[in-house]
């Protein structure tokens, strides 16, 4: 998205009611208009975070053009969201963008579709189911239910959550007696605007909304020092994350407050969460110089049955560095002897430059009983680990 002429990277939040920006660099040269400072707050244990209101922006994705928008910029150095995501990510967009328009996110396809609500026309397939969105201080809640192990169902209001990774999360409440079953194990969920979230994981006997019902989901249950801020809307649950939602493609169509659903090949897919307890972190890019390609400069000589061929042109490439930024206690990662700040080296054989940030997570979720020979290096010095994924629930 282009914002005063500026093209930067955003994640599309739909728990998100403000457009955010929060990572810029000395090349980017972004001129904001009529600022005033602020204090903004999400989720997470940590302190208000000091931000800029900005006003009367313009902004443009694609041939869709925004005038007098609103934009909110942090400018904390200690929240980098980008090394978490292995990209660069400057923000996020959510309801600013999306009230206008009805949107169709099709994961499969990795490609959103944005259409003026005046022009679209209902889907006529009846694999689409039609749903009732609510939405509080511009976030869309859906109603469902949960059923955790040994106990009743019971109704859940949960913010839909494009931007959170995981499956579900919900708020520990002791009044209504909803409460972690065991097993669980506590584990780091990410970064909100106010900190570092971590939450209690474990599963649940089966979270369902509409026509669709999930057995056995992965859940993270929240305290209440973490979701203080959330809670301020009483009816809230919890949320609804993207290993729910990209098992279907959506359709958001706000000004009518309504989506519609259809599931895609992903629906059945295990939901899994991270067995090494090893969470990485994007540590920049190295140069790497490939296999020499042959030169139009060439120079070839031959004296004494001897032939000697230089050449002087070689492929360099810019390739990513992953480092250890936080270890589960008591995970195979723990155990085995790795530490944070490790920088990866290679998974199975393979170096680690190789991957992608994604494809690495993905490892890391793997089948129960997998062994991965894990190298790092740490001072200078090459360490080799042997890791078994374990099933922790």
């Amino acid at each position: 998205m282009e914002v005063n002429g500026i093209e930067l990277n955003f994640v599309l939040d739909t728990g998100a009611s403000k457009t955010v920006i929060f990572t810029l660099n000395e090349r980017d040269s972004l001129v904001l208009n009529n600022t005033q400072n602020v204090e903004l707050r999400g989720i997470g244990t940590g302190e208000p975070i000091q931000a800029i209101l900005s006003e009367k922006n313009n902004t443009k994705i694609g041939n869709i053009i925004g005038v007098n928008q609103t934009i909110y910029m942090v400018y904390d150095e200690h929240f980098d969201f980008s090394s978490k995501v292995g990209m660069t990510i400057h923000g996020i967009i959510g309801y600013e963008f999306l009230k206008n328009f009805v949107t169709t996110i099709d994961y499969t396809n990795k490609l959103i579709l944005v259409e003026i609500s005046s022009h679209f026309k209902t889907p006529k397939s009846k694999k689409y189911s039609r749903l009732d969105l609510t939405f509080h201080q511009n976030k869309p809640y859906l109603d469902g239910k949960i059923k955790l192990p040994g106990s009743s169902e019971f109704d859940v209001k949960m913010l839909i959550d494009t931007g959170n990774s995981d499956a579900l999360w919900i708020f520990e409440d002791h009044k209504k007696n909803v409460l972690c079953p065991t097993p669980f194990f506590v584990d780091y969920l990410g970064e909100g605007l106010s900190g570092s979230i971590e939450g209690k994981r474990t599963k649940i006997q089966s979270f369902q909304f509409g026509e669709y019902k999930f057995e056995n989901p992965t859940i993270a249950f929240l305290d209440s020092t973490a979701t203080a801020y959330a809670r301020v809307f009483e009816e809230r649950n919890g949320s609804i994350g993207n290993q729910i939602m990209n098992r279907f493609k959506i359709i958001l169509d706000y000004p009518n407050k309504t989506i519609f659903l259809k599931k895609n090949k992903s629906f059945s897919k295990e939901f899994r969460y991270n067995r090494t307890g090893i969470e990485l972190s994007y540590f920049g890019k190295t140069l790497v110089q490939n296999k020499a390609i042959p030169s139009d400069n060439s120079y070839t000589n031959q004296s004494n049955g001897h032939v000697i061929a230089f050449m002087i042109d070689y492929v360099y490439e810019f390739k990513p560095l992953y480092g250890i930024y936080k270890i589960r206690k008591d995970s195979p990662a723990d155990v085995a002897g790795l530490k944070v700040n490790d920088m990866l080296y290679s998974i199975d054989g393979k170096l680690a430059q190789e991957f992608e940030l994604e494809e690495i997570n993905h490892i890391f979720q793997g089948d129960i009983g997998r062994y991965l020979t894990i190298q790092v290096d740490r001072n200078g010095i090459r360490y080799t680990y042997k890791l078994q994924l374990k099933d922790l629930l």
